[in-house]
């Protein structure tokens, strides 16, 4: 999704953006842990790219994933946004 909003002409070339947020504290703390980078490391690559803010701006939809999400309240909106997502492509 970084890489989509910062392309300048995105907005042309999708009919819905989904964004999977979570809390950037959260976000470093996944990539740390996952990559094993420093915390200056992770913050350097998160200031590259588009904000939180923007990225939410751009979205349609969103699907968080924060560390009060269970997996099942994940699936839940994940099966949701496929049933609506199945719609449209019908419509």
């Amino acid at each position: 999704m970084p890489l989509l909003v910062e392309s300048g002409e995105w907005a042309s070339r999708v009919s819905r953006v989904l964004v999977v947020d979570c809390p950037v504290e959260t976000q470093i703390e996944r990539v740390m842990r996952r990559n094993g980078f420093m915390r200056e490391q992770v913050l350097a690559i998160i200031a590259k790219q588009a904000s939180r803010e923007a990225r939410l701006a751009a979205a349609d939809d969103i699907v968080v994933n924060d560390e009060a999400a269970t997996l099942d309240a994940l699936a839940q909106q994940v099966d949701t946004l496929h049933a609506r997502y199945l719609a449209l492509a019908s419509a």
